[in-house]
Order: structure tokens, then sequence, then C-alpha cells
């Protein structure tokens, strides 16, 4: 197999790019940043993230909006899906466990809690469940899930529940409504 060169002149003039671009400095001291203005807008975004060789995470928006200042991440038409992990020693194939959507969403950046709002779905496939709200929030640290209004919750085995003011702690396992719980839970 032969190698062909590079033109020697593309390679100068690449060279030439390197050295101009690497000797310009720019003063962002003196441009002024507006905290309500987003430092990056996005559209049509599908992000991947992969670990280890195998997708993590797939996010995708219509919209995302980031404020460097503010610390946090907007987005618009949002859904995600995080993938099982695959077993050891076995190829990957992305199997779904938990699907989401949100008419809009909002990460804090140094923080990781996520507030999402507007005909939210959560479908979680190892605990067999589908959460239906209007707004949910996600504090990393306390690792706890709060709906303040309606929630509908179902299983496969059509057990259904519906009631107002969601709180779940994921490390106790607790779910806690605070009022106007009506539905059925069937065992299986």
């Amino acid at each position: 197999m032969k190698t062909k060169m590079p033109d020697p002149s593309f390679t100068m003039s690449f060279f030439f790019l390197l050295v101009l671009v690497t000797a310009c400095s720019f003063n962002y001291d003196t441009v002024f940043q507006d905290d309500e203005e987003p430092n990056l807008v996005m559209e049509k975004v599908e992000y991947i993230r992969i670990v280890n060789g195998n997708p993590e995470i797939r996010v995708k928006a219509e919209k995302i909006r980031r404020y460097e200042a503010k610390h946090t991440m907007e987005m618009d038409d949002f859904s995600f899906e995080q993938y099982n992990a695959a077993p050891e020693g076995q190829e990957p194939i992305p199997d779904v466990n938990v699907w989401g959507k949100a008419g809009r969403a909002r990460l804090e950046t140094d923080t990781n809690n996520f507030f999402m709002s507007g005909d939210i779905v959560i479908d979680v496939a190892s605990e067999d469940i589908s959460i239906k709200t209007e707004e949910l929030s996600w504090l990393d640290e306390e690792r706890s899930l709060n709906a303040p209004g309606m929630v509908n919750i179902s299983r496969s085995n059509g057990t259904i529940l519906r009631g107002t003011g969601l709180s779940v702690d994921i490390r106790r396992r607790n779910w806690v409504f605070e009022s106007a719980v009506e539905g059925s839970i069937i065992e299986d």
C-alpha cells in the first residue's frame, strides 16, 4: 500500500494557519456578558454518553441553552433514555431501563439537580412503573424525586395510583403522597 504525501503548499498553509491561530489572544474581560443571555444555544440536539464502549444515556432536545454564570442548562422538548449496563464479557446490547420526556427541563450544572415541567412521562422498566405529572424535580445530593401537583403512577399488572404531592426517597425506597390518594394496588 502506497502512502501519498500531502501537497507541500497545503502543509505550509496549514502550518501558517496554526501559527496565526495560536498567536492570537483575546481579552474576554472587556466583553460584557449579560447573565440573562445564554452563552451557548443549540438546536435539534442528540447527545449520547458512552462509558467503557457502552451507551449509558441518550438525551434529545429541540433546543438547549447553556448559562455559564448561572450554572444552568435549559432544554425544550426534552427526552432521554438511560440504558442498562451490558453484562460483563458480553457484547453491549442497548436495553433501555429508564425513558422519559418533558416539555421543558433545567439542569443545575454545579449540583446536578434537575427540574422538568410540561407533560412529563417517566417509564422505569426495572421497576415496572410509569409516572405522569406536570412538574418534577430531582435533587441529586438527597437522591430524592418530588412532584408537587397531581401524579399518576401505573404498573403493567393494573396497579394505578393517583395523588397529590409525591416525594420519593430513592435511598430508602420510600414513596409518600401528601394527600388525595386514590387507586388500586394489585399484588402479583
